[in-house]
């Protein structure tokens, strides 16, 4: 007689349907900002805009805004200046030693991996479709975009600046979130929003400078979909993630275990 036990379980896990978490509407307000500041919107030192403004963005109460910002606050995202020049400004997220950049990445390894090969599967496929859909605005967008990335790297002081960092990355989120707009699907565009904004904390904690060749895979992926080579842009793409990666691998220490490699 056949064992059904592990179909069962299967199907029992197929038709579990998850509980439901009522977030609270500063909760939804707080992800809203900070996904704000995780895709570079706002730079370290940039001021939100003021509570009543953000209350009529997001449409709600400013007692809302108001929770929303003491839960940022609380995570070093922001800080609150009192006075007539004051205001809510966007904090740098907190640097690491080297000594503790190791232990740090560790820890942090199997969801930064995680991303990667969520990256991995929306943007390369991003790529390829918007080499069929891009327009001219987008190509426009997009070359100026590598102009600004360009700038920001072109010397080993810039690439050690942590300021021009900060904007580098903000011009690489908008790079790729541009192409995923191009591809002209909302789902994958969300994703790769998604994908971004998680890697921000990640990212800020470690990268004390820019590679040499930072830009160099941005140009080859925006040629491929210049010249709407489908196939050339989805492995550029690729091979872009895979050097994120290395780059990640080669900040850990000499040996150390990679539990998600």
């Amino acid at each position: 007689m056949q064992d059904n036990s592990a179909v069962d379980q299967l199907n029992a896990r197929a038709r579990t349907i998850e509980s439901v978490h009522a977030a609270a509407a500063y909760e939804v307000a707080a992800d809203n900002i900070r996904r704000a500041i995780a895709l570079g919107r706002f730079l370290p030192g940039d001021k939100l805009p003021p509570e009543r403004e953000l209350s009529e963005q997001m449409q709600v109460s400013r007692t809302t805004i108001r929770e929303a910002v003491r839960v940022l606050e609380g995570e070093g995202l922001i800080t609150v200046k009192r006075g007539a020049l004051g205001g809510l400004v966007v904090m740098r997220p907190p640097s690491l030693g080297s000594a503790e950049m190791g232990a740090y990445l560790r820890t942090q390894l199997r969801l930064i991996y995680e991303i990667l090969d969520f990256r991995t599967a929306n943007e390369c496929f991003a790529a390829r479709l918007a080499c069929g859909r891009r327009t001219q605005s987008h190509l426009d967008c997009l070359a100026e975009l590598l102009g600004t990335m360009s700038g920001l790297c072109a010397q080993k002081a810039k690439r050690e600046d942590v300021s021009n960092i900060s904007q580098f990355l903000a011009a690489d989120a908008e790079f790729h979130l541009t192409i995923a707009h191009a591809a002209g699907n909302k789902l994958i565009g969300k994703a790769v929003g998604d994908a971004h904004a998680a890697m921000f904390m990640p990212i800020g904690r470690v990268f004390k400078r820019l590679e040499d060749r930072a830009n160099a895979h941005h140009e080859t992926i925006y040629a491929a979909i210049r010249d709407q080579d489908a196939d050339r842009a989805e492995k550029e793409m690729s091979l872009h993630i895979a050097a994120t990666r290395k780059s990640l691998r080669n900040l850990l220490p000499p040996n150390a275990e990679l539990s998600n490699d």
